[in-house]
């Protein structure tokens, strides 16, 4: 039986992947690695405290024969330091410390955006496009710089079974990201002429995914995604919101002013994974027995309703109803006010 590590273990998807472990008979023995320990872990788990990028994280992975490395895509809302050394950097120590272990096999956990968002992208991309993530992009391209130090990896170690798994836009419960903050967004925005295909992969399908390929032993790039797409009119009816389409050129410029005078999440290269297609093919992964359990309808359905309680406003995550209840009183105080003036005089 295998023991298998995993790093960013209290995380969304490390949590759905830790009861998979749990009941999968090939696996002996699982080590949590993250900085905090997940809620109600499996009994088999042996939770290990540390950050992929400590140097001690060699003895943290010691007695592992599988490496799942989730903490290489950073979802995340932090700066983009931050989230370069933890994606970047992160990564790199992991591929050191797994080569001093000698573990058997490493599966990664990357991101379909890899292959950036293009108007010649074909629909849907296999594993052998191009990746062609834009450094304006930031969360992408880290994605894809770890990704490279993988495939370097691989490259000098033949004999270390080496899967990296690139799924669509991931939802589903726990998970904080980029999609579920604009599912969140008094208005999600969108570019005048321009309608891309899209996708969505629930956090728990995405967990089997990397547990087959942990207890299989899977080698090469693996698109994680449910048959098909939505159109961005679907999208809009499922979830039940319309986007506010700005043209172009203004749409431009309002990301890039915002991003660099307050930093704000959206950065301008990745204002085109809302214009151009960037879905994918999962074939390679079905043939290997894995199914996607919840379509893309399922899947944005499903979060849509659990995230439309829910407001973001510069960054506070507040509920509906008291922005209601605020927008509200500020209007009776408002109103008191103007009563009071014109008695005044």
């Amino acid at each position: 039986m295998r023991t298998v590590a995993v790093t960013a273990a209290a995380g969304a998807v490390g949590r759905e992947l830790l009861a998979l472990l749990d009941a999968d008979p090939r696996v002996g023995e699982i080590l949590g690695v993250d900085v905090v320990e997940p809620d109600m872990p499996p009994a088999s788990l042996e939770f290990r405290v540390a950050d992929p990028r400590d140097p001690v994280l060699a003895s943290v992975l010691r007695g592992a024969d599988v490496v799942v490395h989730l903490a290489g895509w950073v979802p995340e809302a932090v700066s983009e330091e931050v989230a370069f050394a933890r994606s970047v950097h992160g990564t790199r120590n992991v591929l050191a410390a797994a080569e001093a272990t000698g573990v058997r096999g490493i599966v990664h956990l990357s991101t379909a955006m890899v292959y950036g968002a293009h108007a010649d992208n074909p629909v849907p991309l296999d594993e052998e496009a191009r990746l062609r993530a834009s450094a304006d992009a930031p969360a992408a391209y880290h994605a894809l710089l770890a990704e490279e130090l993988v495939a370097a990896f691989r490259d000098e170690h033949p004999e270390v079974a080496v899967a990296v798994l690139r799924p669509a836009t991931i939802l589903g419960e726990g998970v904080d990201s980029p999609a579920t903050r604009l599912l969140e967004a008094l208005r999600i925005p969108g570019v005048a002429g321009y309608d891309p295909p899209l996708q969505f992969v629930d956090v728990a399908d995405v967990a089997e995914a990397l547990r087959l390929a942990a207890s299989e032993g899977l080698d090469g790039a693996f698109n994680v995604a449910p048959d098909g797409w939505l159109t961005t009119e679907e999208a809009e009816h499922v979830a039940g919101r319309r986007l506010l389409r700005l043209p172009e050129t203004p749409a431009l410029g309002a990301v890039s002013a915002l991003h660099r005078l307050v930093g704000a999440e959206l950065a301008p290269g990745e204002l085109a994974y809302l214009m151009h297609p960037w879905v994918v093919d999962a074939s390679r992964l079905e043939a290997r027995g894995w199914r996607a359990a919840r379509s893309h309808r399922e899947v944005l359905r499903g979060s849509a309703e659990d995230h439309r309680r829910w407001v973001r406003l510069d960054g506070l995550r507040i509920r509906r109803r008291n922005l209601y209840a605020v927008g509200a009183g500020a209007a009776l105080a408002s109103a008191g006010l103007a009563v009071g003036a014109l008695r005044r005089r």
